[in-house]
C-alpha cells in the first residue's frame, strides 16, 4: 500500500489546506464539465471556504503527507460509535496513486471504536463515488434533491449529494463507546423522571431522549443489547422498548 502519513492541521497551514481542498474540488467539476459549470458554491469555487472553515472548526483536520510534501488533507467527525468523513481531498498532481485510499486506511485505523462511516458527495463527483463505493466499501443509502431534503439542511446545500455509509463489525472498542452512550441517556432519563414540574431545563431532556430514541445509534446499542454485548449489570431502560416512549407520552412530546 501507498505509505502516508495524517498529520494534525496547524494553523500555520490553515490558509493552504483551504486553497489545496478547493484546487482538488475544483479539479474534479472542471474534469466533468468544463469551463462552464453552475456547480459552484461561491464565485469560481465548487466549495466554499466557510463550508471548510466550518469543517475544520467543529471537526479534526489532517494533513496527507508523502514524503514530506502535502499531497492532501481530511477532517473528520467521530462521536461514540460514529464517524462523519467531512473531507478528503488529494492533490490533483498526484491522482491515482493510491494516496486517498492509504489515507482512508489509516483513518479506520485510527478509530476502532467507529462502526459506522459516513460522507457525502455531489452526484457528478464520478471519481469520488467509484474510490468511496468500489475502494473504500462504502454503500450509497440516500439521495438529496429538491423531493428529498435533509432536514437539518437550512441552506438547500445538501441538494444533488449521496450520502455513503460503511459499517464495520462491532469491535471491543466500540462496545466500550455504545456503554458511554447508554449510560449518558440513562442519566438523562433517570434525571427526567424524578422531574416534577415542566421547565425548559425538562424539555431539553425530553428532547435529547427523543432524539437518541429515534436515531441509528439507538438502533445499534438495542442491537449490541440484544446480541448479549453489553454487560449484564449496566442500567438500560433508556433501551427497553416502552422507557423512553412512556417518557415521551407523558409529556407530550
Amino acid at each position: 500500500m501507498t505509505e502516508i502519513h495524517l498529520l494534525p492541521l496547524e494553523e500555520p497551514d490553515r490558509e493552504q489546506f483551504i486553497k489545496d481542498n478547493q484546487e482538488a474540488f475544483r479539479y474534479g467539476a472542471l474534469e466533468e464539465f468544463g469551463l462552464r459549470d453552475d456547480h459552484f458554491e461561491e464565485e469560481d469555487e465548487i466549495i466554499s471556504r466557510s463550508t471548510i472553515e466550518q469543517s475544520i472548526n467543529e471537526g479534526t483536520a489532517y494533513r496527507i503527507v508523502q514524503n514530506g510534501k502535502n499531497v492532501g488533507g481530511a477532517v473528520i467527525k467521530t462521536e461514540y460509535d460514529h464517524g462523519e468523513l467531512e473531507l478528503l481531498f488529494v492533490s490533483p498532481a498526484v491522482h491515482s496513486k493510491g494516496i486517498g485510499y492509504a489515507a482512508w486506511c489509516e483513518i479506520e485505523d485510527m478509530h476502532p471504536e467507529v462502526t459506522v462511516w459516513e460522507t457525502i458527495t455531489p452526484y457528478f463527483e464520478k471519481r469520488n463515488i467509484h474510490f468511496y463505493v468500489n475502494r473504500c466499501g462504502f454503500h450509497i443509502v440516500e439521495y438529496f434533491s429538491e423531493h428529498h431534503c435533509d432536514p437539518d439542511d437550512k441552506d438547500g446545500k445538501m441538494a444533488d449529494m449521496f450520502r455513503f455509509e460503511k459499517v464495520l463489525p462491532v469491535s471491543s472498542e466500540a462496545v466500550q463507546e455504545q456503554i458511554k452512550r447508554v449510560k449518558y441517556y440513562e442519566d438523562i432519563m433517570q434525571k427526567a423522571q424524578d422531574m416534577d414540574n415542566v421547565s425548559p431545563e425538562l424539555h431539553e431532556m425530553l428532547k435529547k431522549l427523543r432524539d437518541y430514541y429515534v436515531s441509528d445509534a439507538w438502533k445499534r446499542d438495542f442491537s449490541s443489547d440484544e446480541a448479549g454485548l453489553l454487560p449484564k449489570e449496566l442500567k438500560r431502560g433508556v433501551l427497553s422498548q416502552d422507557g423512553i416512549y412512556d417518557l415521551l407520552e407523558k409529556y407530550d412530546m
